[in-house]
Protein backbone atom coordinates (compact mmCIF):
# COMPACT_ATOMS: atom_id res chain seq x y z
CA UNK A 1 0.00 0.00 0.00
CA UNK A 2 1.42 3.53 -1.16
CA UNK A 3 0.54 6.70 0.34
CA UNK A 4 -0.56 9.75 -1.51
CA UNK A 5 -1.12 13.33 -1.03
CA UNK A 6 -3.38 14.72 -3.31
CA UNK A 7 -4.07 18.53 -3.39
CA UNK A 8 -7.45 19.83 -5.35
CA UNK A 9 -10.73 18.34 -5.32
CA UNK A 10 -11.73 18.84 -8.79
CA UNK A 11 -13.55 15.98 -10.75
CA UNK A 12 -10.00 15.29 -11.57
CA UNK A 13 -8.50 15.28 -7.99
CA UNK A 14 -11.77 13.48 -7.18
CA UNK A 15 -11.84 10.66 -9.47
CA UNK A 16 -8.34 9.77 -8.73
CA UNK A 17 -8.81 9.64 -4.89
CA UNK A 18 -11.82 7.80 -5.52
CA UNK A 19 -9.57 4.91 -8.03
CA UNK A 20 -6.57 5.06 -5.82
CA UNK A 21 -8.66 3.80 -3.01
CA UNK A 22 -10.06 0.95 -5.17
CA UNK A 23 -6.52 0.14 -5.66
CA UNK A 24 -5.98 -0.07 -1.84
CA UNK A 25 -3.77 2.95 -0.90
CA UNK A 26 -4.24 5.31 1.42
CA UNK A 27 -5.17 8.73 0.27
CA UNK A 28 -5.58 12.56 1.68
CA UNK A 29 -6.71 14.95 -0.45
CA UNK A 30 -6.68 18.46 0.16
CA UNK A 31 -9.10 21.33 -1.43
CA UNK A 32 -9.19 24.99 -0.71
CA UNK A 33 -13.27 25.35 -2.80
CA UNK A 34 -11.73 28.22 -4.40
CA UNK A 35 -14.36 30.42 -5.89
CA UNK A 36 -14.41 29.59 -10.03
CA UNK A 37 -13.78 26.06 -9.73
CA UNK A 38 -14.57 24.85 -13.15
CA UNK A 39 -16.66 22.11 -11.68
CA UNK A 40 -19.09 24.37 -10.39
CA UNK A 41 -19.45 26.28 -13.60
CA UNK A 42 -19.15 23.49 -15.94
CA UNK A 43 -22.08 22.18 -18.40
CA UNK A 44 -20.54 18.80 -18.33
CA UNK A 45 -21.84 18.01 -21.98
CA UNK A 46 -19.85 14.58 -23.04
CA UNK A 47 -20.02 14.67 -27.06
CA UNK A 48 -16.41 14.60 -28.25
CA UNK A 49 -16.90 13.22 -31.81
CA UNK A 50 -18.46 16.05 -33.31
CA UNK A 51 -15.24 18.70 -32.37
CA UNK A 52 -12.98 19.24 -35.32
CA UNK A 53 -10.05 19.73 -33.55
CA UNK A 54 -7.14 17.43 -35.52
CA UNK A 55 -4.83 16.66 -32.50
CA UNK A 56 -5.42 13.32 -32.47
CA UNK A 57 -3.99 12.71 -28.37
CA UNK A 58 -6.14 14.69 -27.13
CA UNK A 59 -9.17 12.81 -29.43
CA UNK A 60 -8.25 9.81 -28.27
CA UNK A 61 -8.18 10.35 -24.55
CA UNK A 62 -11.38 12.00 -24.60
CA UNK A 63 -13.30 9.30 -26.65
CA UNK A 64 -11.43 6.88 -24.85
CA UNK A 65 -13.20 8.71 -21.77
CA UNK A 66 -16.95 9.10 -23.18
CA UNK A 67 -16.56 5.43 -23.66
CA UNK A 68 -16.02 4.85 -19.84
CA UNK A 69 -18.72 7.02 -18.48
CA UNK A 70 -21.67 4.93 -18.40
CA UNK A 71 -20.03 1.85 -16.70
CA UNK A 72 -18.48 4.58 -14.28
CA UNK A 73 -21.81 6.80 -13.37
CA UNK A 74 -23.39 2.97 -13.14
CA UNK A 75 -20.97 1.94 -10.51
CA UNK A 76 -20.81 5.21 -8.83
CA UNK A 77 -24.72 5.80 -8.35
CA UNK A 78 -25.03 2.29 -7.15
CA UNK A 79 -21.93 2.72 -4.51
CA UNK A 80 -22.77 5.79 -3.50
CA UNK A 81 -27.07 6.04 -4.08
CA UNK A 82 -26.53 9.61 -4.61
CA UNK A 83 -27.32 11.43 -8.29
CA UNK A 84 -24.85 12.64 -10.44
CA UNK A 85 -26.98 14.53 -13.24
CA UNK A 86 -25.78 12.01 -15.71
CA UNK A 87 -28.30 11.86 -18.71
CA UNK A 88 -27.85 10.25 -22.02
CA UNK A 89 -30.99 12.39 -24.34
CA UNK A 90 -28.24 13.07 -27.01
CA UNK A 91 -26.70 16.08 -28.86
CA UNK A 92 -27.92 18.21 -31.58
CA UNK A 93 -25.30 19.78 -33.69
CA UNK A 94 -26.43 22.89 -35.06
CA UNK A 95 -25.44 24.05 -38.78
CA UNK A 96 -25.82 27.60 -40.63
CA UNK A 97 -27.00 25.97 -44.11
CA UNK A 98 -27.87 22.77 -45.08
CA UNK A 99 -24.65 23.08 -47.45
CA UNK A 100 -22.50 22.98 -44.30
CA UNK A 101 -24.67 20.61 -42.67
CA UNK A 102 -24.02 17.90 -45.17
CA UNK A 103 -19.94 18.25 -44.49
CA UNK A 104 -20.62 18.12 -40.88
CA UNK A 105 -23.21 15.39 -41.08
CA UNK A 106 -20.58 12.80 -43.29
CA UNK A 107 -17.20 14.49 -40.78
CA UNK A 108 -19.17 13.27 -37.86
CA UNK A 109 -20.87 10.24 -39.41
CA UNK A 110 -17.58 8.87 -40.38
CA UNK A 111 -16.08 8.53 -36.54
CA UNK A 112 -18.83 6.15 -35.90
CA UNK A 113 -16.92 3.25 -37.01
CA UNK A 114 -14.12 3.10 -34.40
CA UNK A 115 -16.86 4.47 -31.72
CA UNK A 116 -19.80 2.55 -32.07
CA UNK A 117 -21.25 4.16 -28.17
CA UNK A 118 -21.95 6.98 -30.74
CA UNK A 119 -25.40 5.52 -31.25
CA UNK A 120 -27.16 6.28 -34.11
CA UNK A 121 -26.04 9.84 -35.97
CA UNK A 122 -28.98 11.43 -37.93
CA UNK A 123 -29.47 14.47 -40.35
CA UNK A 124 -31.73 16.39 -39.06
CA UNK A 125 -34.04 18.98 -40.96
CA UNK A 126 -35.06 22.36 -39.51
CA UNK A 127 -38.84 20.75 -38.46
CA UNK A 128 -36.70 17.67 -37.19
CA UNK A 129 -34.72 19.74 -34.93
CA UNK A 130 -37.58 21.15 -33.40
CA UNK A 131 -39.19 18.42 -33.06
CA UNK A 132 -36.21 16.82 -30.60
CA UNK A 133 -36.25 20.33 -28.99
CA UNK A 134 -39.52 21.95 -29.13
CA UNK A 135 -38.08 25.22 -27.06
CA UNK A 136 -35.72 26.26 -29.96
CA UNK A 137 -35.96 28.39 -33.35
CA UNK A 138 -36.74 26.51 -36.41
CA UNK A 139 -33.65 27.91 -38.43
CA UNK A 140 -30.92 25.68 -38.26
CA UNK A 141 -30.57 22.06 -39.32
CA UNK A 142 -28.38 19.80 -37.38
CA UNK A 143 -26.97 16.85 -36.95
CA UNK A 144 -27.93 14.41 -33.80
CA UNK A 145 -25.73 12.24 -32.09
CA UNK A 146 -27.66 9.52 -29.71
CA UNK A 147 -24.76 8.93 -27.77
CA UNK A 148 -24.44 12.48 -26.51
CA UNK A 149 -25.10 13.45 -22.73
CA UNK A 150 -24.00 15.56 -19.99
CA UNK A 151 -23.12 15.22 -16.53
CA UNK A 152 -23.62 18.11 -13.69
CA UNK A 153 -20.23 18.42 -12.41
CA UNK A 154 -21.51 19.70 -9.06
CA UNK A 155 -23.34 16.32 -8.07
CA UNK A 156 -20.36 14.54 -9.91
CA UNK A 157 -17.61 15.49 -7.47
CA UNK A 158 -20.38 15.14 -3.95
CA UNK A 159 -21.04 11.70 -5.33
CA UNK A 160 -16.95 10.87 -5.71
CA UNK A 161 -16.24 12.36 -2.40
CA UNK A 162 -18.88 10.37 -0.96
CA UNK A 163 -17.51 7.08 -2.19
CA UNK A 164 -13.56 8.23 -1.55
CA UNK A 165 -14.39 9.05 2.16
CA UNK A 166 -16.63 5.77 2.90
CA UNK A 167 -13.78 4.17 1.25
CA UNK A 168 -11.50 5.03 4.20
CA UNK A 169 -10.19 8.29 1.97
CA UNK A 170 -9.66 11.82 4.36
CA UNK A 171 -10.87 14.63 2.70
CA UNK A 172 -9.77 17.74 4.24
CA UNK A 173 -11.18 21.44 3.33
CA UNK A 174 -8.50 24.24 3.29
CA UNK A 175 -4.79 24.20 2.49
CA UNK A 176 -2.40 21.20 2.53
CA UNK A 177 0.79 21.20 4.19
CA UNK A 178 4.06 21.31 2.50
CA UNK A 179 5.19 17.71 0.80
CA UNK A 180 6.70 15.15 2.88
CA UNK A 181 9.13 12.31 1.35
CA UNK A 182 7.34 9.37 2.86
CA UNK A 183 4.06 10.03 0.53
CA UNK A 184 3.51 11.26 -3.40
CA UNK A 185 2.38 14.50 -4.03
CA UNK A 186 -0.92 14.90 -7.12
CA UNK A 187 -1.26 17.70 -7.76
CA UNK A 188 -4.57 18.76 -9.69
CA UNK A 189 -5.30 22.05 -9.13
CA UNK A 190 -6.77 23.42 -12.27
CA UNK A 191 -6.63 27.38 -12.75
CA UNK A 192 -4.28 27.21 -9.65
CA UNK A 193 -1.52 25.52 -10.46
CA UNK A 194 0.24 28.89 -11.08
CA UNK A 195 0.90 28.68 -7.90
CA UNK A 196 3.00 25.95 -8.64
CA UNK A 197 6.85 26.96 -9.20
CA UNK A 198 7.37 23.74 -11.49
CA UNK A 199 5.61 22.61 -14.84
CA UNK A 200 3.74 22.19 -16.80
CA UNK A 201 3.23 25.88 -17.35
CA UNK A 202 -0.42 26.76 -16.82
CA UNK A 203 -2.99 29.59 -18.36
CA UNK A 204 -6.59 29.90 -17.90
CA UNK A 205 -9.37 31.39 -19.41
CA UNK A 206 -12.64 32.73 -17.90
CA UNK A 207 -15.79 31.40 -19.38
CA UNK A 208 -18.85 32.92 -18.37
CA UNK A 209 -22.80 30.57 -18.50
CA UNK A 210 -26.21 31.99 -17.70
CA UNK A 211 -28.76 29.84 -16.04
CA UNK A 212 -32.05 30.61 -17.18
CA UNK A 213 -35.79 29.24 -16.72
CA UNK A 214 -38.14 28.94 -19.74
CA UNK A 215 -41.94 30.00 -18.95
CA UNK A 216 -43.78 26.78 -20.39
CA UNK A 217 -46.63 25.13 -19.32
CA UNK A 218 -45.02 21.49 -19.01
CA UNK A 219 -41.44 20.49 -18.72
CA UNK A 220 -39.88 19.08 -21.73
CA UNK A 221 -36.84 16.83 -21.58
CA UNK A 222 -34.64 17.94 -24.56
CA UNK A 223 -31.08 16.67 -25.87
CA UNK A 224 -27.88 18.79 -25.16
CA UNK A 225 -27.70 21.28 -28.30
CA UNK A 226 -24.16 22.92 -29.51
CA UNK A 227 -25.23 25.92 -31.18
CA UNK A 228 -23.23 27.53 -33.61
CA UNK A 229 -19.89 29.07 -32.58
CA UNK A 230 -18.43 27.84 -29.41
CA UNK A 231 -21.75 27.76 -27.95
CA UNK A 232 -23.92 25.24 -25.99
CA UNK A 233 -27.43 25.11 -24.24
CA UNK A 234 -27.73 22.25 -22.19
CA UNK A 235 -31.05 21.47 -19.58
CA UNK A 236 -30.00 22.01 -16.31
CA UNK A 237 -33.86 21.07 -14.46
CA UNK A 238 -37.59 21.23 -15.17
CA UNK A 239 -37.59 24.17 -18.34
CA UNK A 240 -34.03 25.62 -16.46
CA UNK A 241 -31.29 25.83 -18.93
CA UNK A 242 -27.52 26.96 -19.22
CA UNK A 243 -26.13 28.91 -22.08
CA UNK A 244 -22.82 29.71 -22.31
CA UNK A 245 -19.46 30.08 -22.60
CA UNK A 246 -18.07 32.76 -23.12
CA UNK A 247 -14.15 32.42 -23.54
CA UNK A 248 -11.41 35.10 -22.08
CA UNK A 249 -7.72 34.79 -21.86
CA UNK A 250 -6.86 36.19 -18.64
CA UNK A 251 -4.25 36.03 -15.52
CA UNK A 252 -7.13 37.24 -12.93
CA UNK A 253 -9.47 35.03 -10.56
CA UNK A 254 -12.15 37.38 -10.18
CA UNK A 255 -15.24 35.41 -10.49
CA UNK A 256 -17.90 38.46 -10.71
CA UNK A 257 -19.60 38.32 -13.52
CA UNK A 258 -20.23 40.49 -16.01
CA UNK A 259 -22.61 42.54 -17.66
CA UNK A 260 -21.48 43.04 -20.66
CA UNK A 261 -21.30 38.56 -20.92
CA UNK A 262 -24.92 38.81 -19.26
CA UNK A 263 -26.25 40.80 -21.83
CA UNK A 264 -24.68 38.65 -24.46
CA UNK A 265 -25.47 35.65 -23.55
CA UNK A 266 -29.42 37.17 -22.81
CA UNK A 267 -29.39 37.98 -25.90
CA UNK A 268 -28.18 34.33 -27.08
CA UNK A 269 -31.30 33.09 -25.03
CA UNK A 270 -33.87 34.87 -26.67
CA UNK A 271 -32.57 34.08 -30.07
CA UNK A 272 -32.58 30.56 -29.43
CA UNK A 273 -35.77 30.70 -27.67
CA UNK A 274 -37.94 33.22 -29.73
CA UNK A 275 -41.32 32.14 -28.50
CA UNK A 276 -41.26 31.80 -24.84
CA UNK A 277 -40.23 33.63 -22.15
CA UNK A 278 -37.17 33.62 -20.03
CA UNK A 279 -36.44 34.66 -16.52
CA UNK A 280 -32.56 35.16 -15.59
CA UNK A 281 -31.38 32.78 -12.29
CA UNK A 282 -28.17 33.19 -11.95
CA UNK A 283 -24.54 33.51 -14.33
CA UNK A 284 -21.83 31.41 -12.92
CA UNK A 285 -18.31 32.08 -13.57
CA UNK A 286 -15.12 29.12 -13.77
CA UNK A 287 -11.62 29.37 -14.58
CA UNK A 288 -10.81 26.69 -17.15
CA UNK A 289 -7.27 25.48 -17.05
CA UNK A 290 -4.84 24.87 -20.68
CA UNK A 291 -1.39 23.76 -20.59
CA UNK A 292 0.75 23.23 -23.86
CA UNK A 293 -1.35 23.04 -27.06
CA UNK A 294 -4.43 22.63 -25.15
CA UNK A 295 -3.64 19.34 -24.23
CA UNK A 296 -3.57 17.81 -20.88
CA UNK A 297 -0.56 17.18 -18.83
CA UNK A 298 -0.76 13.96 -16.97
CA UNK A 299 2.51 12.66 -15.08
CA UNK A 300 5.29 12.75 -13.06
CA UNK A 301 7.56 15.94 -12.37
CA UNK A 302 10.01 13.90 -9.95
CA UNK A 303 9.74 10.72 -8.35
CA UNK A 304 7.56 12.02 -5.33
CA UNK A 305 5.45 14.59 -6.80
CA UNK A 306 2.60 14.17 -10.14
CA UNK A 307 0.92 16.39 -12.14
CA UNK A 308 -2.79 16.69 -13.53
CA UNK A 309 -3.42 19.90 -14.91
CA UNK A 310 -4.53 21.51 -18.35
CA UNK A 311 -8.22 19.67 -19.06
CA UNK A 312 -9.62 23.05 -20.71
CA UNK A 313 -12.95 23.14 -21.68
CA UNK A 314 -13.94 19.43 -21.55
CA UNK A 315 -12.94 18.53 -18.07
CA UNK A 316 -15.66 17.26 -17.32
CA UNK A 317 -15.78 14.67 -20.09
CA UNK A 318 -11.91 13.78 -19.39
CA UNK A 319 -11.65 13.78 -15.56
CA UNK A 320 -13.31 10.65 -14.45
CA UNK A 321 -11.08 8.65 -17.07
CA UNK A 322 -7.99 10.49 -16.21
CA UNK A 323 -8.46 9.43 -12.75
CA UNK A 324 -8.91 5.91 -13.79
CA UNK A 325 -5.81 5.52 -15.45
CA UNK A 326 -3.32 7.84 -13.79
CA UNK A 327 -4.53 5.13 -10.81
CA UNK A 328 -3.45 2.51 -12.15
CA UNK A 329 -0.02 4.42 -13.31
CA UNK A 330 0.53 5.32 -9.91
CA UNK A 331 -0.41 1.27 -8.88
CA UNK A 332 2.42 0.05 -10.95
CA UNK A 333 -0.65 -1.18 -13.50
CA UNK A 334 -0.74 -1.30 -17.21
CA UNK A 335 -3.02 1.43 -18.55
CA UNK A 336 -5.52 1.57 -21.64
CA UNK A 337 -4.36 5.10 -22.42
CA UNK A 338 -0.50 5.25 -23.29
CA UNK A 339 -0.14 8.34 -20.55
CA UNK A 340 3.57 9.00 -21.87
CA UNK A 341 1.43 11.18 -24.65
CA UNK A 342 0.63 13.16 -21.86
CA UNK A 343 3.60 13.54 -19.88
CA UNK A 344 6.23 16.56 -21.30
CA UNK A 345 7.78 19.37 -20.63
CA UNK A 346 9.55 20.85 -23.56
CA UNK A 347 8.28 23.99 -24.41
CA UNK A 348 5.05 24.72 -26.22
CA UNK A 349 5.53 24.36 -29.92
Amino acid sequence: MEKFTIIGGGIAGASLGYHLKQHGHSVTLYDRNDAGNATEASAGIINPWVSQRRNKKWYRLVTKAAEYYPSFISRLERETELETGYTQRGAISLFKDDEVLELGFNRISKKKADAPEMGEVLKLSREEVKQRHPYLNDSYPGVYVEGGAQVKGALLRDALKNAFVSNGGEWIEGEAPAPGDDHVTIYATGAWGVEQDFGPAVRHQRSEVLHFKVEAPEVVHTPVVMALGPIYIVEMGANEFAIGTTHIDTESFDDSPSEENHRYLRGLAERYFPDHAITDIKMMTGFKPYARDHLPFIGYHDDRTFVINGLGATGLTAAPYIGREAARLLSGLPTSLDLDDYSYMEPEN
